[in-house]
């Protein structure tokens, strides 16, 4: 007897003696059953009903919408009857498959087997043109360390040395970074960090440039000797004065005549990483304090447009020649705020949205360089807010940025991200296990990757999925 009439025997007793929901959950059960024995089926009885609209209950939906690894394939998908997405869309399910997964056959090619499944109310949710890419590390030199590590060894550029110890020091170095073409990295005040030099060692740079004054003079005859090229932007002993000369290289270097200024404390201050990713994107430089924007405004070669950011500075707009204030109510409003500045009024386009969590905001000093908008999230989650905040602007981004560790995005907050970047749309998904069926197996000509059908009607008819697509072994 074969298998297929294996499955469809037993299916058919369940039915008998089953409601038609608790039916349409439980027959996938029995033919992982018999395919796979008893301890996958005991882990999937336990998710069976945890499946939405359209899905037959047998395996698990994939944690993020990544099938990315060695044994890993995209297979096809298929339909859900009308319904599954409340916004009138039609609902894909997608198969990931594995190299000899202990499961059913579903939508893949030969020899692979379904792994998890991956759904959408909107575009082909096997396509991801926004990737995501994470940066781990506990602290602001472990994040600009660690995302240094996409140069290749022997890269001969510049490196940026900032200050650790400063969020604000290390964003006014941000920006010269971006305008030199360089990698921004961090160093404590006294001594550079043994994985400081590893890196710089790593990259062998053409120059390295230190910027911020309360870095020592130890620092630069430390890089110095171990043969490089090191220099600073400025002499002036304080930050905000030394922000108004590094100011001047800036413009020299992209000739932008508009600034971001911020405060050395408050919420200002937590948001200088923020301003330094727009200055970054736009060839502008970073100032510190009112005072230093006074100074930039005037004599020759003017700043003519200074962003005032956080209540710190804001307040005094009217006081300054094209001072724009930007407001927020606490720190993560104020970044978000930024954000909206870079996207709506500087115009900013395919740049990078930076995420990290907001209990570790400090963290983002390490990607000061980073072309691109930060906003702040809660620890381990996205939020609903963000997602809509994402969703709408996702034209903008070519790319997303996660930082950090604790508190980092988890899988839920990835899987959301991913949604909101890539127009998967699954705020839409609804309803429950064994609604939207029977599904309709997706036509020949649909099952390219990318070419999902997005909108309309599934119309092929549907076989019977358990006795058709069950057997691991076709």
């Amino acid at each position: 007897m074969s298998f297929d009439t294996i499955t469809e025997r037993l299916g058919r007793r369940l039915a008998a003696r089953s409601s038609r929901r608790s039916f349409l959950g439980r027959a996938g059960q029995v033919a992982v059953l018999v395919a796979s024995g008893p301890t996958l089926a005991t882990l999937l009885v336990e998710r069976a009903e945890a499946r939405v609209c359209g899905q037959s209950g047998v395996s698990p939906i994939c944690p993020t919408f990544d099938c990315e690894g060695a044994d890993d394939v995209w297979g096809w998908c298929w339909y859900a009857s009308p319904g599954c997405c409340s916004n009138g869309g039609l609902k894909k399910i997608c198969d990931c498959c594995t190299y000899n997964w202990p499961n059913v056959h579903g939508y893949c090619p030969a020899g692979y087997n379904v792994r998890c499944a991956v759904e959408s109310c909107a575009a082909d949710p096997r396509v991801q043109h926004r990737p995501i890419e994470r940066v781990a590390g506990f602290s602001a030199v472990g994040i600009a360390a660690n995302r240094s590590r996409r140069l290749p060894s022997g890269w001969g550029g510049t490196v940026v040395v900032g200050d650790a110890d400063d969020a604000v020091s290390a964003s006014v170095a941000g920006p010269v970074a971006a305008a030199a073409g360089g990698q921004l990295l961090l160093s404590g005040r006294e001594r550079a960090s043994g994985a400081l030099i590893a890196e710089i060692q790593r990259l062998q740079p053409a120059r390295v440039l230190l910027v911020g004054p309360a870095l020592s003079s130890a620092v630069d005859a430390e890089l110095a000797g171990y043969g490089y090229a090191v220099s600073r932007l400025h002499s002036a002993a304080t930050l905000s004065a030394a922000s108004v000369e590094v100011a001047a290289w800036i413009r020299s270097q992209t000739g932008n005549r508009r600034a971001m200024v911020v405060a050395e404390s408050g919420a200002s201050a937590v948001a200088a990483p923020a301003a330094a990713m727009i200055a970054s994107a736009k060839g502008m430089p970073v100032l510190v304090g009112f005072d230093a924007a006074v100074a930039a405004t005037s004599g020759g070669d003017p700043v003519t447009v200074c962003y005032l950011v956080g209540d710190e500075v804001a307040g005094r707009a009217g006081e300054l020649s094209g001072g724009f204030p930007i407001w927020g109510s606490d720190p993560a409003a104020l970044v978000t705020a930024l954000a909206g500045v870079g996207l709506d009024t500087e115009h900013m386009a395919s740049g990078s949205v930076v995420l990290v969590p907001g209990g570790s905001a400090s963290l983002a000093a390490g990607l000061a360089g980073e072309p691109g908008v930060l906003v702040l999230h809660p620890d381990g989650a996205l939020g609903g807010s963000l997602f809509g905040w994402i969703w709408e602007r996702r034209g903008s981004f070519v790319r997303a940025v996660t930082a950090g560790s604790i508190g980092a995005l988890g899988d839920d907050g990835r899987y959301e991200l991913q949604s909101a970047l890539n127009d998967y749309g699954t705020q839409w998904l609804q309803g429950v296990s064994g609604q939207g069926l029977p599904v309709i197996s997706q036509p020949n000509a649909e099952r390219e990757i990318g070419r999902a059908r997005v909108a309309g009607a599934a119309e092929e008819p549907f076989g019977t999925y358990w006795s058709s697509r069950a057997n691991p072994q076709r």
